[in-house]
């Protein structure tokens, strides 16, 4: 049962609702032959109101779209047929504005699976022109439940018509038509729109993509395109034209008209299609960028004001209309447009200029400003601790190693760089650190050095390099005497364990219940911290630690009658790599090749059970060779 909403005020719905429909998702009917329709799937519409639903009970998004034009007859009706037992809502519109529809002047959202009776439509006998969500027979229903009055039309009336599928279940539906109306099939305009990506000046359209767009849903028509209406009324003519069809930017605009044959050659309608070849704002190869040294000092800031315009002229090199620029700054996370782009005051930023020509194609590039003379960006950086040189007390860094990364490989001899240990440091020119080359960091702090990128002429910038002083990561030995494994621990970022040196092998993670082991073994920690700059920071560290395992006895005796006590025999510390046993009289009744833990449960090779008794072993282990008895007891 759908929810009921009180119905507002008729102006107020209007004016809080609007809703564009795209014409291209609207299917365009042309004769009054019945419609076959496949379930309305989601769209993006989701806001279509009836005249009577008030603003909270819109048509749901599954939805299908038509549009009928009245070449003659006075009166309208429409059925839709569901094609199954569920639930289908519907809404129409004369002489609709796509570009804002408010709401319908017909609709129906009574609920058909409770009246058990789905058709729904315009009637010819019934007076009212809307059923709001959920009404009962005799209480607001029309007298045939899911119906409302028909229209009274005149040649050149539209009529939009959308189809809901309310019901969550799949179901096509058919629509047909009532009423002395006859329907146009002739020039119901439609249009298409391509922009000059490549700019080559023209545009390619396919035509077949059009034909199959056009076509009814059984694809029964047989289209071709002429460049004059008159040929294309003309059931004889043959000048169709080819596909693709080029239209050049220059022209812009070309009209060229669709002939629909049925299959026996009779002639239906046509529909004039109109092609728009757009022209594209072409975007630089390279992003721009202006630089100015800082002309005063605003707030703390040293500041310069750009003409942004001055690119104007470049931007619009080449192209055949006038592009319209609209420069935006990044405020947030929104976009707010820049007010003076003759005289932009900043500091330093990115903005981005928004071109488009004739509000259709846009493009979009980015002006990077920057407030010095220098030619360099202002950068942040992070330096590997591994990079540093471990001391009793912290990291020594050698900081004159990030010169060429900060300086972005331009000629040092031209720049004066100075290392400090803040930005005020650095506005101020205090405290500056005296040898870059040896700058300690205390274990555990991280530090960010700003470094002022000066020259001649007075004009520098900021940047930075982060130091996070992370004392290097190691294990001491593990001895158990106890035959407990030794599982590892987690690692900081940048670390893994491997089974052998120099990053080789398997690599292990801590945490992990598969990764707990017993001795003799050796792990080694390799640790590597790319960050942004992998050039820079190719820096690594290693070290091993050996896990010895003291204490382990081999069991003696097994008993495995299921009681979860000495079920199997447990040979996991001794690292098994062949085992074999035997019964009293020498005979071999097990073999495990290839590795062994906890398999054996008193089974011979044949998978039987073995009797009780004594059995005498022989395996290879890592930590040697082992002899020795075993008891079998059920």
């Amino acid at each position: 049962m759908k929810n009921f909403y009180l119905l507002v005020l008729l102006i107020f719905s209007n004016l809080i609702y609007s809703q564009r429909i795209n014409p291209e998702d609207v299917i365009l009917i042309c004769s009054n032959q019945e419609i076959v329709g496949e379930t309305p799937q989601n769209t993006i519409y989701n806001d279509l109101l009836t005249g009577c639903s008030g603003p909270f009970s819109p048509l749901t998004s599954s939805l299908a779209l038509f549009f009928v034009e009245i070449e003659s007859g006075s009166t309208f009706t429409f059925t839709i047929s569901p094609q199954g037992p569920i639930d289908y809502d519907f809404a129409s519109w004369q002489n609709p504005d796509f570009t804002n529809l408010g709401l319908s002047d017909r609709g129906s959202q009574n609920d058909g699976v409770n009246t058990r009776l789905y058709d729904i439509g315009l009637s010819l006998t019934e007076t009212m022109t809307c059923e709001a969500p959920g009404v009962q027979p005799g209480t607001g229903a029309a007298t045939v439940p899911g119906f409302v009055r028909y229209y009274d039309v005149q040649p050149g009336d539209g009529i939009l018509i959308a189809i809901n599928r309310w019901s969550p279940e799949d179901a096509g539906f058919t629509l047909s038509f009532g009423g002395d109306a006859v329907l146009n099939c002739d020039i119901l305009g439609k249009t298409y729109e391509k922009c000059d990506l490549d700019h080559d000046k023209k545009e390619a359209f396919d035509l077949q993509l059009i034909r199959d767009e056009i076509n009814n849903i059984n694809n029964t028509f047989i289209i071709d395109f002429f460049e004059s209406i008159t040929d294309a009324r003309d059931i004889n003519a043959t000048n169709s034209l080819p596909s693709p069809y080029v239209v050049s930017v220059e022209d812009h605009t070309k009209k060229i008209y669709a002939r629909f044959k049925r299959s026996n050659g009779l002639y239906v309608k046509t529909i004039e299609i109109t092609l728009i070849a757009n022209e594209q704002p072409k975007v630089p190869e390279e992003a721009l960028k202006d630089a100015l040294c800082y002309q005063e000092i605003k707030e703390g800031k040293k500041v310069a004001t750009f003409d942004l315009t001055k690119f104007e002229e470049q931007l619009s090199e080449g192209h055949i209309n006038p592009i319209t620029f609209t420069y935006l700054e990044p405020v947030g996370d929104a976009m707010r447009p820049i007010t003076n782009p003759t005289a932009f005051i900043t500091s330093g930023q990115k903005i981005v200029i928004h071109m488009d020509i004739n509000d259709k194609c846009s493009a979009e590039t980015t002006l990077t400003l920057t407030v010095n003379d220098l030619g360099i960006e202002p950068i942040s950086l992070t330096y590997s601790e591994l990079c540093g040189i471990e001391t009793a007390t912290g990291i020594q860094y050698n900081l004159n190693q990030t010169i060429p990364f900060l300086l972005q490989n331009k000629d040092k001899e031209k720049f004066n760089l100075q290392f400090f240990t803040s930005r005020q440091e650095a506005e101020n020119e205090s405290n500056e650190i005296e040898d870059p080359t040896k700058h300690l960091v205390p274990y555990d702090q991280v530090q960010t050095i700003t470094v002022k990128i000066s020259d001649d002429n007075t004009c520098f910038t900021f940047s930075e390099i982060t130091l996070n002083a992370m004392p290097r990561f190691r294990i001491e030995n593990q001895i158990s005497t106890t035959c407990t494994p030794y599982p590892l621990p987690n690692l900081p970022e940048g670390y893994s364990y491997y089974l052998k040196a120099n990053a080789e092998g398997e690599t292990l993670e801590g945490n992990n219940p598969d990764h707990i082991y017993y001795g003799p073994k050796t792990i080694y920690i390799h640790a590597k911290k790319e960050y942004d700059l992998p050039a820079l920071n190719d820096c690594t560290f290693e070290d091993s630690f050996t896990i010895t395992t003291e204490g382990c006895i081999i069991p003696k005796g097994i008993s495995p009658n299921g009681d979860g006590k000495n079920d199997f025999w447990d040979l996991t510390p001794y690292g098994v790599l062949n085992l074999k046993i035997f019964n009293r009289y020498g005979v071999e009744v097990y073999t495990k090749k290839g590795g062994y833990k906890n398999e054996w449960y008193g089974q011979s090779n044949g998978n039987s059970k073995l009797p009780s008794g004594t059995y005498w072993y022989y395996f290879e282990g890592l930590t040697g060779v082992y002899t020795g008895w075993i008891e079998l007891i059920y």
